[in-house]
This record gives C-alpha cells, structure tokens and sequence, in this order.
C-alpha cells in the first residue's frame, strides 16, 4: 500500500508508544510496506534514520528493536548490507549493563535474524566473525540470563543461529558453550516448559559442527560420533544411578568418557530419583535431535549401541518392580516414573528407525520385540476395564503405536513380527473393540412372614437403570492411534498376515461400522463417538478391501454399503474419508475394461463368424446377400423373422456407419411354400405390385393375416409360381447346407404333401419350421389342404 509509511512518525512520536507501534507494524507486515515495491528510497532512508536514532537512545531502544524486527525481514539486499555489521552492534548494545535483565525477547530475535541473513553474503560473515561472534556468544552464555525461563528460551535461540550460521569462528568458545548447556540439564523449568528442552537440545546438537571442519568434514565426522557415544554413555550412568538397588538390571559399564555433568546430591531419595529423572529426559532428547538433524557431513550412526541402550531400559516394567518389595518406597517410585522414562527411550528409538530405516533389517526380530513387550506390560485385561474410564498407561500405549507405524512403513513385510504377530494383533484388536459393561439384575425376594420394611419397599421399587459417570472422550486417543498402526500394517503387509487373523479383524470392524450404519447411538459406543476413531475405522476397512489376503475374501459388498451411509455422517471429516475410499475401490466394484465401441477388420470379422457357430451349434451365419434374399423370401410368405446370436454380436461390435459393410444379418428359417399355416390363422390374398427385391408380396402369393382373414378366390397362374419357387429355393439353399435338419422330420414333411416332386425340389431342398410340422401331425388334418392341393394341381406339367 503507497504512502503507508507516512504514517509512522505519527506512531514513533506517540505517547503511548511501543503498543500503537505494534500495531502500525503488524499491519505494515500484511501490506510488505518496507519492500522494495512498496517503498521508495527516501522512506526507507528515513525509517533507517529513525531506527538508528532509537537504537541510540536508551529510553527508545524497545521501539527500535520492534522496527528492525519488520525491517530486516522486508528490507531489500542494498539496505541490508550497507547496514548490517552497524545494526548488529547496536542491538548488542543492549546486552551490556545492569539493564540487560530488562531487555525485551526481540532483541534476541532481531539478532537471530541478523545473523541468519549475514551468513548469505560472504563480505558480511567475514566481517561479524572477526568483531562480533565470540564476543556475542560470550554475553549469551552469561548465567543472569538463565534466570528467567521466558527470557532463556529466547537467548538459545540466538546462541543456536550462532552455532548454526557462524560454526567455525564460535570454534574458541566451543568449551565456554558446552559448559553453559550443561549447567541447565538440572534446571527446574526444563522439566515444565517442553519448548525451552527443545531448544536446549537442539543446541545440544549443534556442539560437534561447532569448529574447524578439517579435511573434507573429518573433524566433524569424529566430533558427532564421539558426542553421540558420549550421550550414550551418559544415558546409561544416568540408569545406573536410578536402578543401582535393583537386582533385575545388570549395572552396564561406560566404555568411553561420558558428559561432564554435575553431580547430583540429595539427602531424600526420592528428590534424588526425581532429578535423575529430569536429567535422563534431557539427555534423551538431546540424542532424539542429533540423531534427527541434518549435519554437514555424513554420520556413524552406532546401531548396536543404541538397541543394547534401547533395550536394557525397555526390558523393566512398573508391575515387576512395585512387587519386589512391599513397604519400599524407593522402589515404588522408581516403578511410578518408569513409563515416562520408557516414552523418552521410545522417542530414540522413533529417531533411529526414521534414519537408519532399512539399514535395521538384520536387527528386525529385535525392534518388533521391543513393542511387544511393552504392550504387553501395558495391556489392562478385559475384567478389569469400564466404559466411559481412562486405561492406565495410555500415553505409553499411544508412543508404541506411533513409533510402530513409522516402523513398518520403513520395513514393510519385513518388519520381524515372525512369531509374535498374534500378540501383536491381539493387542492391537484390544484397543478399538466396543467394551460394554455387564449388567445383572438383582432380584429382592419378598419375606417369608409377608411384612416389608420401608427400606425393603424403596429397594424394590426402584427402576432398573443404573447410572454411572463417564467420560465419553476416554480412550480415544489410544483408539486412534491403534486404529491407524492396524491400517498401516494392512497397507504394507496385507497379503502376508494369516488368514486368521484377517478373518477377526473383519468381523470386529464390520461389526462396529454395522451397528453405526444400523443408527445405533453414539454415546453408547464409545469411543467411536470421537470422530477420530469412526474416520481411522473407516480406514482400516479400506486397506481389508484394497489389500486383502490372497486365502481370504474382501468385505467388498459389506463396504460398498457401509462407505455409501458413511458418506452422511454428521463429522464432515469423516464423511471426506467414506468419498475417498469409495473412489479407492471404484476399480474393484466396476473394473475398467476396453470400449466395445470399436471397427472391426477383415480378419476380425471372419475369426468371430467361425468361432459364433461353436457357441451355438443350431444356429450357423451365412453370407449377407444369402441371409438378405431369405428375409425378403420369409416376409413374402409372412415367415416372422428370428434374430440370432451373430446379428446380436455383430449389433455390439460394428458401429452404425459401417453396419451395411460389415454387418451379419438375421438368420431365417424359410417354411415351403406348400405348407399351411397353423391351424388359429386364416388365409387371406393380398393383391399388390411385385417389385424386384421382394419387399412387398407379390400378386396373389399366400400370406398370414389375422386382422383380416379372407379366403382365397384366386389361383396363381403359372409364370407367377414359378417365380416364387425361384426367389424361395435359391436363398435358402445356403442356410440347409449349415442348418442340419433331422431326418425324421424331413420325412414326415414330405409325407403330408401329396403333391409329386419337382425337378428343382431333389437338388434344392427346402426349409420348414420344426414346431409347425410337429403340430401338423399332433393335429393331424388342415382345413385348408384342399385348397393348397388345387393350387399345385397346375404345377404338375410344368416342364423340367
């Protein structure tokens, strides 16, 4: 927006000051007025006059800050490099003196900007690592800074952007840097502020790239392994000091120097186990983010170092530990934080699988072994679980989940279930079943004498409903994430798991979905209630459909109904879901085939005429101009023409321009001209014009009417006899060849006509309709066979 910043002197000079400010900046932010599209020269000039001026003052450094904070961002490439180096020294003006404590979190932030920006231009790295980086880090390390946790947060921040952008130049206060993180491992607020231990690690891991590089990155490459296995170690004494009185875990020995921490000494030791707590979280997610951040150079990672840390924490449980001894309190604490001390140990291991991914094969069998057990120490049995009640160990539950999903994406088939895959599954099925509660009925017998008590009479009058507080939002979350653990298996190794196993996983799911498609009420399946849940249950039974087992059938009928009614559910996420895997399984439902709508060639044509008469051994094809004559024939003696399987393929496979080219045509069977139609019809003449492909009947040939039955008063001359017999016998001399008739009925024909043989009769046959002979001789007498046999009588003479 032009002109905007002709308003900022109007927010500097206000009374108020650094709130109109904010305010003004947060709307420059959205408009880019400082960019070099929107400002000009003159007003960037300006606001970098003003800046300068209020850096310069101390009552007006705050406002200052905030207008660097928007500048730097927006500011073209000319007016941050002209001046950088002086802005930089300005604002860390602010970090010396008494009033240092008081500064405000965009200081720190506007110095992590300058420093990210600066490293993009050679000129300005040389510059600030020669002035200005060791002295920085050494202000940023100073303990007054770590007295505030809101304050704290912030100055790691800028001490990560110096490790990051300025490694080699803060190689000589590399020690002063590493003893500063290390005093805060113990610190209180690290224990309540999840983002100040993310920030402190993160720092953490930036330690090996602080320094020289060496030859081709060497130097780093050593730093990283050699402070990977120092985290290690420092791991492992940490455990050491937790679990010293525990006969179950072996005490492992430091094979290498571990951090220079500070000792821990505590009189109650409880307090003490609580630090050493706090003190194995922090180094866990200090090796979490070395293990996850990218680095200049590659990294040896020590797999096997790893597992054994891994797996000699995983291997205790609470259960185990809070029965060894009854009245130690020691011990019982230990066994109370042991599933926080698990869920860090997880997250390691969720860092190692998301680096090393297929690099674990070899260690399979002793990864998937590791979920195992722990589910297996966290699983609450059936008797002991209520509706609408928290499971123990859920949090615990839910990080064995996550970290087995990315597991078996990594691995797929491979991931070493092998013999632990039906209690993994069992697990699994356990924590998405619908639990309800068993009700018994309790019957009050009345007393043998008759009387009651008013406590009695109160007693059985009282409805059978019973009601229970409960939490309609309990166990979601352990459902969601074994919902979606159950549907990555399925994708990635569907067709390997049991038939079984497939088997009940589809009666649980379907049964649930059903009872939801059926309109069961929500409250009363917890926790599908939770839109989370019905969403990821939809979801497994798509990877059921789409990756099934090859021993055991698909749902597909039963999720083709069910994702249709899910497609009306009130969570319109949920619905999303249904619409998705509906189109998932379109394929399956209707497979895609060729279109039939295409030309046929020659050879094509010909291949289908000699392969249709196989199909249909009664019925066999004969050549178009054939079959043309013998429907003009069959309509002249009003024969109804009977459609056969070639005229029905050959409808399908030409299409409409070329079906006169190409086109197989009706297959007729032509009745002689002798015989008589059945016995319901009357004959009737039609006198009409002859025309020369047949369409019309000519003049006084016989045709079938029922409309109106007339008799004949005609004979037929014999010029026009012979001229039917012709166009009769000669089309349907093709259609006998391939249309074998039996014997037997040909005989019977022969032998109702008393009329003698014609010459053209022996060598051209003719075709009569099977039904209606059978019929003739189920009758046995035509009513009209003295006027057929008068017909003929002129025929006898006809000359051969």
């Amino acid at each position: 927006m032009d002109g905007l910043l002709n308003l900022l002197p109007l927010y500097t000079e206000s009374v108020e000051g650094e709130h109109n400010l904010w305010q003004f900046l947060e709307t420059c932010k959205s408009h880019q007025s400082f960019g070099e599209l929107a400002a000009n020269e003159t007003d960037l000039n300006h606001t970098v006059g003003v800046i300068n001026g209020k850096l310069n003052n101390t009552s007006t450094r705050a406002e200052g800050a905030l207008l660097l904070e928007v500048v730097i961002t927006q500011c073209g490439t000319d007016t941050f490099t002209s001046n950088c180096v002086l802005w930089t020294q300005q604002v860390m003006r602010l970090l010396h003196g008494p009033t240092k404590m008081t500064v405000s979190p965009t200081v720190f932030k506007v110095l992590g900007k300058l420093l990210a920006f600066s490293s993009q231009f050679p000129e300005l790295s040389r510059q600030l690592s020669t002035t200005v980086i060791s002295q920085l880090v050494t202000l940023l390390c100073e303990p007054e800074f770590s007295q505030k946790a809101s304050i704290t947060v912030h100055v790691l921040e800028c001490l990560k952007s110096c490790m990051k952008y300025y490694g080699n130049p803060c190689g000589p206060v590399k020690g002063a840097i590493e003893r500063h993180l290390l005093s805060l491992i113990d610190w209180d607020e690290m224990a309540t502020d999840p983002n100040l231990r993310t920030v402190w690690a993160s720092c953490m891991a930036y330690l090996p790239s602080v320094g020289s590089s060496g030859s081709q990155g060497a130097q780093h490459r050593s730093n990283w392994i050699e402070f990977c296995l120092q985290l290690i170690d420092s791991i492992h004494f940490t455990i050491n000091g937790m679990f010293r009185n525990i006969e179950e875990l072996k005490i492992q020995e430091v094979s290498s120097n571990p951090l220079n921490l500070p000792e821990l000494q505590h009189k109650s030791p409880m307090v003490l186990l609580h630090d050493q707590q706090r003190r194995f979280v922090n180094l866990c997610s200090a090796l979490v983010v070395l293990l996850n951040e990218p680095f200049p150079t590659t990294k040896n990672i020590p797999i096997d170092r790893l597992l054994a840390m891994i797996s000699r924490l995983l291997a205790l449980n609470s259960k185990s530990l809070s029965k060894t001894a009854r009245a130690n309190f020691e011990q019982l604490t230990l066994a109370s934080i042991i599933p926080d001390l698990q869920s860090s140990m997880l997250d390691v291991l969720r860092s190692l699988v998301a680096v090393c991914r297929t690099q674990l094969l070899t260690r399979a069998t002793t990864v998937m072994n590791l979920f195992v057990q722990v589910l297996q120490w966290t699983f609450t049995p059936v008797d002991r679980r209520r509706v609408g009640i928290e499971r123990p160990y859920g949090k615990l539950r839910i990080q064995v989940y996550r970290t087995l999903c990315l597991w078996v994406a990594a691995s797929r088939s491979s991931c070493g279930w092998g013999k632990c895959v039906d209690v993994l599954f069992s697990q699994l099925l356990s924590d998405i079943i619908v639990h309800r509660d068993t009700v018994q009925l309790l019957t009050v017998n009345p007393p043998s004498n008759g009387k009651m008590t008013r406590k009695g009479k109160k007693k059985m009058d009282t409805t059978g409903v019973i009601l229970q507080k409960e939490d309609l939002t309990a166990n979601a979350d352990v459902c969601q994430m074994a919902l979606q653990c159950l549907s990555t298996i399925l994708l990635c190794c569907g067709p390997r798991i049991k038939p079984a196993i497939h088997k009940e996983t589809q009666e649980i799911v379907l049964s649930i979905l059903v009872d939801i498609m059926n309109g069961a009420e929500l409250n009363s399946l917890v926790p599908y209630n939770d839109p989370r849940c019905r969403a990821g249950m939809y979801r497994v039974l798509e990877k059921l459909v789409v990756c099934p087992s090859p021993q055991w059938p698909a749902p597909l009928n039963y999720a083709s109904a069910i994702f249709s009614n899910g497609m009306n559910d009130p969570n319109i996420e949920v619905s999303s879901v249904c619409i998705e895997a509906l189109a998932s399984i379109q394929s399956i439902l209707r497979p895609r085939g060729p279109t039939i709508n295409f030309a046929l060639e020659e050879k094509q044509l010909r291949s289908i005429q000699q392969e249709v008469p196989l199909l249909n051994g009664s019925v066999k094809l004969v050549e178009p101009s054939s079959t043309s004559s013998a429907m003009a024939a069959a309509i002249s003696v009003g024969q109804p023409t009977i459609p056969t399987d070639a005229a029905l393929i050959n409808q399908v496979t030409t299409p409409a321009k070329t079906i006169h080219e190409n086109s197989l045509d009706f297959t007729v069977e032509i009745r002689q001209p002798e015989s008589s139609p059945l016995p319901s019809n009357r004959l009737s003449i039609s006198n009409g014009s002859h025309d020369d492909d047949f369409s019309t009947p000519p003049m006084g040939v016989t045709t079938i009417s029922s409309e109106s039955p007339v008799r004949s008063t005609r004979m037929m001359t014999r010029i026009e006899a012979l001229k039917v017999i012709a166009a009769v016998a000669l089309p349907t001399q093709s259609i006998i060849e391939n249309s074998p008739i039996p014997s037997e009925m040909q005989q019977v024909k022969n032998e109702t006509s008393p009329a003698r043989k014609r010459p053209h009769e022996d060598s051209k046959p003719t075709v009569f309709s099977p039904q209606e002979t059978m019929g003739e001789m189920e009758n046995g007498e035509d009513e009209l066979d003295d006027n057929v046999d008068a017909m003929l009588a002129s025929f006898h003479d006809v000359p051969a």
